[in-house]
């Protein structure tokens, strides 16, 4: 079995906006690469590393003290954690950076916004409650199984996970992708009426899509064994659903369920760190 690489670095700067128009968001990546390796991951074609994805992970060892600086002279606007990386992989019980992160956040008022797939962002609850405004979600995707997520909490730790969440009253949601149409291994109607009574006010879904991921693609296929052409057919039939379920089963719009300003009263983002 090939070794898991774990390295110590450091970095000079954490804080991006997030790369869409008009963002007033930005995102913070403590770790970079992922242990939990999953075959359909977008962000190898992001850092383009000759490492084999899911095989390592850098910690940026000074990450709490280099986020905290870049905190004091920033608007406020929402850090989501994160967009390259889980904030609450296997190294994080050890090395507790996000942890330490996060009451840098609190306490300098940032809204925060955490997507993971780990139940390990439990251990945080006494700090994720200080939060005036925070949001914590799971990613689901269509294919919850060992070969497609290889070292992901199974699907049942990760509902129950968000009900424990949403009893310590944080505000829960779902990222219910990549949906992968031609691997369906999960009913949408079980499955969304389970995250509703788990206490989840939102979901997105979205589709697996490797246009413009080339590396990618080659991950997948290559770790699969077969191909990915025509995996994405009947996508748009599969949002429609997934959309007409989460508007019947009464899950908050995502427009709401994100609006931090309404909650918050901040003044808007200005002056990025890129």
């Amino acid at each position: 079995m090939e070794e898991l690489e774990v390295r110590e670095t450091t970095c000079k700067t954490l804080l991006h906006r997030l790369d869409y128009g008009g963002s007033s968001e930005y995102t913070a990546n403590f770790y970079k690469g992922c242990l939990h390796g999953c075959v359909y991951c977008y962000v190898p074609s992001l850092i383009h590393e000759d490492r084999r994805w899911g095989r390592f992970v850098d910690v940026k060892v000074n990450a709490p003290e280099v986020l905290d600086s870049e905190l004091r002279r920033t608007k406020k606007g929402p850090v989501f954690l994160s967009s390259a990386t889980d904030p609450y992989q296997q190294v994080e019980g050890r090395y507790r950076i996000t942890r330490r992160c996060l009451r840098s956040l609190r306490a300098q008022g940032f809204p925060t916004i955490i997507l993971t797939r780990s139940p390990l962002v439990l251990r945080d609850l006494d700090i994720l409650r200080q939060f005036d405004w925070v949001r914590v979600g799971f990613s689901i995707s269509s294919v919850p199984d060992r070969l497609y997520e290889p070292r992901v909490s199974p699907l049942e730790r990760r509902i129950e996970s968000l009900r424990r969440l949403g009893d310590a009253g944080i505000r829960t949601w779902v990222s219910l992708a990549p949906l992968i149409p031609k691997l369906m291994m999960v009913e949408l109607p079980d499955l969304l009426g389970r995250l509703r009574r788990a206490g989840v006010s939102a979901v997105s879904p979205g589709l697996i899509r490797f246009q413009g991921y080339p590396e990618s693609k080659q991950m997948f296929e290559n770790s699969l064994g077969i191909s990915s052409e025509g995996l994405a057919e009947g996508g748009d039939d599969i949002i429609a659903d997934a959309r007409k379920l989460i508007d019947g089963l009464g899950f908050q719009s995502t427009a709401d369920f994100f609006d931090w300003r309404r909650e918050t009263g901040l003044e808007g983002y200005m002056n990025p760190i890129t």
